[in-house]
């Protein structure tokens, strides 16, 4: 078994700067959210629109709108539970004292 020297490389600080950069440049939380929003909108009416299509009969595979419900539906309880949470972060910080 060879032991081989340890060679250490100076940290090429242009190297931090551009993932710095990268992280800067990514989608910003309100703009996540809103896409968030925008999806869970999609399911709550495409699940809907499944109700609707068994309700006429117009649907031969009850598993679809059956999975489409309860997609929306998780979305829907995932969702909430972000508000909670963030609505629960917010009391904690309106109660720190300055």
């Amino acid at each position: 078994m060879d032991i081989k020297d340890i060679t250490l490389k100076p940290i090429d600080s242009s190297e931090i700067k551009k993932s710095e950069t990268k992280k800067a440049e990514g989608d910003s939380f309100a703009e996540i959210l809103k896409k968030s929003l925008d999806e869970v909108n999609k399911l709550q009416n495409r699940a809907d629109e499944s109700i609707k299509d068994i309700a006429a009969g117009k649907m031969d595979n009850i598993q679809d709108a059956v999975m489409a419900i309860e997609k929306a539906d998780i979305s829907l309880k995932l969702l909430t539970e972000i508000r909670n949470k963030a609505i629960e972060a917010y009391k904690e910080v309106m109660r720190m004292q300055v």
